[in-house]
């Protein structure tokens, strides 16, 4: 299991609304991370309609300076995170407890610390590999390139049809072949390549799935 962040943090609020049910903000520690990102940035804001990376989520209380009683175990999804001078790095999550009451009801403001361990989830219900996103991120060889893009050219590519035989055990003869079991691996059958371009989670396994398994079969 790869662990997208674990760490103490501090009770920094905790809200109830019709609109967002139950909702935490925790302050994240900043020993060593003066003049350093918020650790959230990478992952995506709750806004809009738009759902927000969602994690599972376990949360301990500390007493004492030891691990206390368990506080939370379930998906969390990221609301959002903010930086400020007065406050450092804060990030807030949107709690799943299907109304049963508040789960950090009770917990001060500033003064509570617990222990949170996150591990990401996709649309699947799996576990992202953290070191799996980073190597995505590499792969990009510029903001600007489009995945649609890459994924045309590689549908091309006659090593690429190689690999989707001995690998993927698919039927692989030319281009549109390539496409149509590329889609398939992504679980997008009948989709255009261009959703790639639009949809962050579908780039993430494009390449979490395609182009970074391909390119290293390639180099072995």
């Amino acid at each position: 299991m790869s662990i997208a962040y674990n760490a103490k943090v501090t009770m920094h609020e905790a809200k109830w609304t019709d609109v967002d049910g139950s909702t935490v903000t925790f302050k994240l520690p900043m020993d060593g991370m003066e003049g350093q990102r918020n650790p959230f940035e990478k992952f995506t804001k709750r806004r809009k309609g738009r759902a927000g990376t969602r994690f599972a989520m376990i949360c301990y209380e500390i007493q004492d300076g030891c691990q206390g009683p368990m506080v939370y175990k379930d998906e969390a999804m990221l609301t959002g995170w903010n930086d400020s001078q007065s406050n450092g790095h804060t990030v807030k999550f949107w709690l799943c407890n299907d109304g049963m009451g508040h789960p950090f009801d009770g917990y001060d403001r500033k003064k509570d610390r617990f222990v949170v361990a996150l591990v990401e989830l996709d649309d699947d219900q799996e576990t992202i590999d953290q070191k799996m996103r980073d190597k995505v991120e590499r792969a990009k060889k510029r903001p600007s390139e489009r995945p649609s893009y890459v994924a045309a050219m590689l549908c091309k590519n006659e090593r690429f049809w190689e690999w989707l035989r001995s690998v993927h055990d698919y039927a692989v003869n030319n281009e549109d072949d390539a496409r149509i079991a590329m889609m398939a691996i992504l679980n997008l059958v009948g989709e255009s390549r261009s959703i790639l371009d639009k949809i962050e989670h579908q780039e993430r396994r494009f390449h979490a799935r395609v182009r970074v398994p391909f390119v290293e079969w390639s180099h072995e």
